[in-house]
């Protein structure tokens, strides 16, 4: 199935204006912004997101939601790596996984963001007070079993590069909770306006015909120019109600034409700081986790049952995170969870009871699940959506 069809994409045909988010033809998806250099001469900086497997309008609300969740982490994984379950990661980011179907869908996305890179000309470093260019990917999958509605942890190994930047940045300057209320378009202009009203009231002065082609994503026909500003201002509307903008007092307004310099007669855009967004002065920060609602190893041992068929209690995790650490409950959980997966009536006594011995005399992994692991180094292409112009270059290269 070519992904411009896939399902993810029906509702977005519904406007003839935008183009198909997320989908280019050479799956590489550039926008251009423009910038002021610390000599305060203006200049253009492109951004290229390329996706060897392609990418769904909702791959990247996940990773927005992942991103958020490293954040809210009191502290960065110190091996760079995360572990979670499916069930966990739906629930993190409020996604549907109740069905086989829907495991397909979150696995699918995993893979296809697991191949991301990402480039931008003109990325500001704020420790060096500079411009630099950068070229990064965001994670690998480390772990990912060939079932589809497996319990066993996914482990994403993340970049070194992305990771540190996350570390540097203080604090989330967007609201994942409003951004997953808003339209697809709105969810593009969302971030660049929490992008330009983070530390000023107004935004950079943009070419509005450009900004609707390079920053919206509507489609750059000539004879679709009319049509783009209308979109542009029906948008403008709907983000000004939601709190997200308010209208430019320089511009009294929202648009203005230019009436001097190489763009006289063309129309500008500019807007000011809505309510809504986020801004560097208020410096929101998320609550970090301190339940265990939100803690990855817990979730993962609640898939256990013990002797009366009932999972793990919050005590006898806390008693076992104090006795052995979260490092050596991660290494054997994974091995007990493949077990209950693979091998379900293997267990002498019960899951947790399996899972206890393990961590007592630090068993190593048994053979069955070493030659598991290597079966597994890659999800097989047939469950995930790939891109077909790339079915044949991946056959090549990991069958």
């Amino acid at each position: 199935m070519q992904l411009q069809n896939h399902p993810e994409f029906i509702h977005l045909k519904k406007d003839k204006a935008l183009s198909e988010l997320e989908v280019g033809h050479n799956l590489n998806y550039p926008r251009q912004f423009p910038y002021t250099d610390v000599h305060g001469n203006r200049k253009n900086g492109t951004q290229i997101i390329t996706a060897p497997f392609g990418l769904a309008p909702k791959d990247f609300d996940m990773f927005l939601g992942l991103y958020t969740f490293l954040k809210k982490q009191p502290e960065l994984p110190a091996d760079g790596q995360t572990h979670m379950t499916v069930d966990f990661l739906a629930r993190q980011l409020q996604l549907p996984a109740t069905c086989q179907k829907d495991y397909l869908r979150i696995r699918s996305r995993l893979f296809r963001f697991s191949y991301v890179k990402y480039t931008n000309t003109a990325l500001w470093n704020p420790k060096e007070k500079s411009y630099d260019i950068v070229n990064f990917g965001f994670f690998n999958l480390a772990a990912l079993s060939r079932f589809t509605q497996s319990r066993r942890p996914v482990t994403l190994q993340w970049d070194p590069t992305f990771l540190k930047m996350i570390g540097n940045s203080a604090f989330l300057s967007f609201d994942f909770e409003l951004y997953r209320t808003l339209s697809p378009v709105l969810r593009r202009f969302y971030l660049i306006a929490n992008r330009d009203g983070w530390n000023q009231l107004n935004s950079s002065v943009y070419l509005a015909d450009a900004f609707a082609i390079h920053q919206i994503g509507y489609q750059d026909a000539p004879s679709l120019g009319k049509l783009r500003l209308q979109k542009l201002r029906k948008m403008f509307a709907e983000a000004e109600e939601l709190g997200l903008i308010r209208p430019s007092t320089s511009f009294n307004g929202y648009f203005q034409k230019a009436t001097s310099g190489p763009h006289t007669g063309e129309l500008l855009l500019r807007w000011s700081r809505g309510p809504a967004l986020r801004t560097k002065q208020s410096k929101e920060t998320l609550t970090l986790v301190t339940n265990l609602d939100s803690d990855t190893l817990y979730a993962q041992c609640q898939e256990l049952s013990d002797e009366d068929k009932h999972p793990m209690n919050a005590l006898t995790f806390r008693r076992l995170v104090s006795e052995y650490g979260r490092n050596k409950m991660q290494k054997h959980i994974a091995i007990i969870l493949a077990q209950k997966e693979h091998r379900p009536k293997s267990f002498s006594k019960s899951e947790v009871a399996a899972y206890v011995n393990r961590l007592q005399n630090d068993h190593p992994a048994p053979d069955w699940y070493v030659e598991l692991q290597k079966e597994e180094r890659l999800a097989g292409l047939e469950k995930v959506e790939a891109n077909p112009s790339t079915k044949e270059l991946y056959g090549k290269l990991f069958r």
